[in-house]
């Protein structure tokens, strides 16, 4: 017979367990990416590129040059001197971080200290709310507009009567993929007393930056990332904002954040970074492509992208979706009620994966 008494402890455990929890973080859901084995992999919004095998060299030389049983550089000094150089952006200004998803948090952490609020629009990347949440904040959201531009006389009457700490903008925007108006942005910047956060992570691929304007603007701040471009693998982001503001995000940092093969082979990387432009250069030319093919399909409607990807709408999504992986090609499925309501969200990788993505949703299409 079952032991009642450790079946009631266990219990009592769970229950106490589960009663520390926040409301909040009971509601959430965690942020998850469906793992299904395709040979076309197209959901991720990574670089289709390996590295060049003369940097691929370079980085295996100085990954062995490590002495791993050391703790890392505490403030990357080699590598953001590099990215200060590359960017002509000031050191003192360049605070790095696990992923952009740890400048997130770093930033909410630390400047949230008026009204506990931040603000971003909806449909947007989802870590902005999750962590806003996670760490105690108010998350206010405004709808994009029709054409997933910002609503400026919603969000204007957002900042008048909340006043948020922190507005997070995406440009280009996930997963829409299209930039916001620049001059809405520069507004919101004026508009805001708290700090703007324009999120780059795929501004390689629309050609557009705000970085200029930080020494013009004190409570600007850019969020860049290497995911995109090519080394999602690094877990690598770059935050660019006035001296003064990024030393107060500094004192929250965790202790050797960027582990020590990280800050190797990005140095390697970054110094031979001629390659990557090819690499956007490419992507670009076949988004273009893929962007054409999709308009000419029937039944398809697909949104223009200044990003690694595109936005696209078909009738009865879930079974498109369905339909393409048994076909062997998995992208993302973001159908949901509202604006996203059957959209689904393509990576453009090599031409051959992007042939093989136009051939299978015009068979499933058509069947």
């Amino acid at each position: 017979m079952p032991d009642k008494s450790e079946e009631m402890k266990k219990s009592k455990a769970k229950d106490i367990g589960e009663s520390r929890v926040r409301e909040e973080i009971r509601a959430l859901s965690a942020y998850s990416v469906p793992h299904i084995e395709t040979p076309v992999k197209l959901d991720g919004n990574e670089s289709p590129f390996s590295l060049p095998p003369e940097v691929s060299d370079k980085v295996i030389r100085e990954l062995r040059s490590v002495d791993v049983n050391r703790y890392p550089d505490p403030e990357a000094l080699g590598l953001r001197e590099l990215i200060s150089r590359i960017n002509d952006f000031p050191i003192g200004g360049i605070l790095l971080g696990n992923g952009s998803d740890e400048l997130i948090g770093m930033l909410i952490a630390a400047c949230s200290g008026g009204t506990g609020r931040i603000l971003c629009p909806a449909p947007t990347f989802s870590m902005y709310r999750i962590t806003g949440l996670a760490l105690g904040c108010e998350v206010l959201e405004t709808e994009l507009d029709r054409g997933f531009d910002l609503d400026m006389e919603r969000m204007a009457a957002v900042i008048e009567k909340k006043d948020p700490d922190l507005i997070f903008l995406a440009s280009p925007n996930n997963p829409t993929g299209n930039s916001f108006s620049a001059d809405r942005i520069r507004d919101l910047i004026k508009l805001s007393k708290g700090i703007v956060v324009v999120d780059e992570a795929y501004s390689d691929f629309s050609g557009h930056t705000f970085l200029p304007l930080v020494e013009k603007h004190e409570n600007l701040i850019i969020l860049r990332t290497l995911s995109k471009v090519g080394f999602a693998g690094l877990r690598l982001g770059i935050l660019y904002g006035r001296g003064e503001l990024v030393h107060e995000i500094n004192k929250i940092r965790y202790p050797y954040n960027i582990n020590s093969l990280t800050q190797a082979a990005a140095e390697a990387i970054l110094g031979s970074h001629e390659f990557v432009t090819e690499n956007i250069q490419l992507i670009v030319r076949e988004r273009d492509r893929v962007f054409k093919a999709l308009s000419r399909m029937k039944g398809v409607e697909a949104f223009r992208s200044d990003a690694n990807f595109i936005l696209f709408r078909v009738g009865g999504a879930d079974s498109v979706f369905k339909a393409l992986v048994e076909r062997g090609v998995l992208i993302r499925n973001f159908n949901r009620p509202g604006r996203l309501e059957n959209c689904m969200r393509v990576t453009i990788g090599t031409p051959a994966e992007n042939d093989s993505f136009l051939n299978a949703l015009g068979s499933a299409l058509s069947s």
